[in-house]
């Protein structure tokens, strides 16, 4: 086990989940970050505060002379990737692109330098799996590839499995996160993330519109949590595994959109429209997405740390405060 992470690699670290661990990391005995972002969907707000942190300003895959970059640091969380359902839905071809060659480009410099790696996966990888709560046993069930939302789980799926032949050739170190759709105060509405969307559109009194009849249920995690857990891997090193991070807390679409009006007096009204009118054919919505989580808890002694309706609450703070 190490006692710290003095030199790291964020890739991703730009945006909202990478911003946050560079924050905590630096608050917990990093001494030095390094940041791969080409800035597509991170931000330079999100980072312009924090000391101690070189930037390259380029796709992972257009980085030249990356090994001789990264020879210095001793740890590597690739957060990189095309993000948000409008995201990937708008741009599919270069978010696979991102998610398959810059990882595999990660990978080998990494692999030649020793250097251990976290990967950051998705719960979109268990597709529609109709098991109540997803463990890191359940079996995928992805749809079909004319349904392009599927592209995604697909890509990280690839990682997954390069990841652990790597892993078991005995060319890398990696630790792998399945992640339940992470919130946080400075999380961007930009990219269809539903609740700082909802968030913003309840503080301006604007229709909140969910796609769907509203049924379909998710379970959403602090960011503060989520980069907790990924220095305490990283600290506790277990090789070649697979964590979800999430927080097993279920609740519907309609059920958030009304949780967010009540919580910010909004006088908003809830449109509902069809996801083939937002996104095409091409999209398919799970019904449910709940996590399994009793593998990392047991490992970390770590629990999530914040009910929905705090988390909420601190975000509608937060935004209604950045507004003024």
């Amino acid at each position: 086990m190490k006692n710290n992470l003095e030199k790291v690699i964020i890739t991703g670290g730009a945006g909202f989940i990478g911003s946050n661990l560079a924050e905590h990391l630096f608050k917990n005995g990093t001494k030095e970050i390094l940041i791969i972002d080409d800035f597509s969907t991170g931000s330079f707000k999100n980072i312009e505060h924090l000391e101690n942190i070189n930037i390259i300003d380029s796709r992972i895959e257009d980085v030249e002379d990356l090994e001789k970059q990264l020879s210095s640091y001793d740890f590597c969380f690739h957060l990189a990737a095309g993000v948000g359902v409008k995201y990937i839905m708008d741009n599919v071809s270069k978010a696979l692109n991102t998610n398959i060659e810059a990882t595999h480009k990660i990978f080998n410099v990494c692999s030649k330098l020793n250097i251990p790696i976290l990967i950051t996966s998705t719960s979109e990888v268990y597709g529609v799996s109709e098991d109540e709560i997803w463990t890191e046993e359940t079996k995928s069930l992805l749809g079909p590839p004319t349904k392009l939302r599927w592209s995604y789980a697909t890509s990280k799926l690839i990682d997954e499995f390069m990841a652990l032949a790597e892993y078991n050739d005995g060319n890398l170190n990696p630790i792998i996160v399945r992640l339940f759709n992470i919130i946080g105060p400075n999380q961007s509405s930009e990219f269809g993330m539903v609740v700082p969307k909802f968030v913003d559109a309840a503080i301006k009194g604007d229709e909140i519109i969910i796609h769907g009849t509203g049924e379909q249920t998710r379970s959403f995690t602090w960011v503060g949590d989520v980069v907790n857990y990924f220095r305490e891997l990283a600290l506790i090193e277990p090789y070649g595994e697979i964590f979800n991070i999430g927080q097993p807390e279920e609740i519907s679409i309609k059920e958030l959109a009304e949780l967010v009006i009540f919580k910010t007096n909004s006088s908003s009204k809830i449109k509902f429209i069809s996801h083939e009118e937002e996104y095409g054919k091409a999209f398919e919505d799970p019904m449910r997405r709940t996590p399994g989580i009793e593998k990392i808890v047991s490992l970390t002694g770590i629990k999530p740390s914040k009910k929905l309706e705090e988390m909420i609450e601190e975000i509608i703070n937060y935004r209604v405060n950045l507004n003024k």
